[in-house]
């Protein structure tokens, strides 16, 4: 019998951050800067950060900040040896998740022009591209292509997320989106 490590998405924590710096410099051409992330875990209250571990080991990682009515997603990274497996859809739903306990109305994100697996991914949540931001990426000039959800609080993006949520094996992630509207 063989035994599989289960998936857990976790709140990250400084013990974490030397191996999503890792993952960081693996993936993307421009990581974030070294104290980025003991900031954001100290001195932001509007961010959340996560990871998500297989077993032990962390494959994965994922922020957003809620600014107003919306949420804006920071960064989302796999290993690249652990890309297409669903770990970048469970830390994605993990995210949406965090937007409602954040009372966010919205969830907006740039991606790389051609990071087109990425734009799928979000497509599939319901996200569409509302914009460019020209030259945004200063490591090569590239441009960042917008994206913005509905209101996540809509039947309709709430019977999406659901039905990709049943989909999920990972603890952590979140329950079923919350039936009414928040009134705040």
């Amino acid at each position: 019998m063989q035994v599989v490590p289960r998936l857990s998405v976790e709140r990250m924590r400084y013990e974490d951050i030397a191996t999503v710096q890792q993952i960081e410099r693996e993936i993307f051409l421009s990581p974030w800067p070294k104290n980025a992330y003991a900031s954001e875990l100290s001195q932001n209250r509007q961010a959340c950060y996560l990871v998500l571990r297989q077993g032990a080991v962390i494959v994965g990682y994922a922020g957003i900040w809620r600014v107003a009515q919306e949420a804006h997603v920071t960064t989302i990274g796999v290993r690249a040896s652990d890309q297409r497996r669903g770990y970048g859809t469970a830390l994605f739903a993990a995210l949406i998740h965090r937007a409602y306990e954040m009372g966010a109305r919205w969830i907006t994100l740039e991606v790389r022009s051609s990071n087109l697996h990425a734009m799928r991914l979000y497509e599939r949540f319901g996200f569409k591209e509302i914009g460019r931001r020209r030259g945004y990426y200063t490591d090569n000039g590239e441009d960042a292509v917008i994206m913005w959800s509905d209101s996540i609080h809509a039947p309709s993006f709430k019977r999406r997320f659901a039905q990709i949520l049943s989909g999920i094996q990972a603890a952590g992630v979140g329950d079923s989106p919350p039936p009414e509207y928040p009134s705040s």
